[in-house]
């Protein structure tokens, strides 16, 4: 699997917003998905059909990390922690991906 920073520059990847819906309602990176952490095993399925890798991120990284933790146990592979929203946005320029 390629690694993410190399996976946003090919153009193969999901990205994955867990926040809560008020929080994605008012702001989100375009083209995210979102499954909200207390909801995230409800979308194991839809998850599992998702291009790899599946980069998950929250305001901070730590309901990421608890999203991710769940979804590994529960058999999903190719997944990725990348932080909070703004690292998430770091990660999108750094490889030249036009996101807001």
């Amino acid at each position: 699997m390629l690694n993410p920073l190399d996976a946003l520059r090919s153009g193969t990847y999901s990205l994955i917003d867990v926040r809560t819906d008020d929080e994605y309602q008012q702001d989100h990176i375009a083209g995210s998905l979102h499954y909200p952490h207390t909801q995230i095993l409800d979308f194991t399925d839809q998850i599992n059909q998702l291009p790899e890798p599946r980069i998950l991120y929250c305001r901070s990284g730590a309901r990421s990390a608890m999203a991710l933790q769940m979804l590994q146990q529960s058999g999903v592979s190719g997944l990725f922690n990348a932080g909070g929203i703004n690292d998430m946005r770091e990660l999108l320029q750094d490889a030249g991906v036009a996101r807001h």
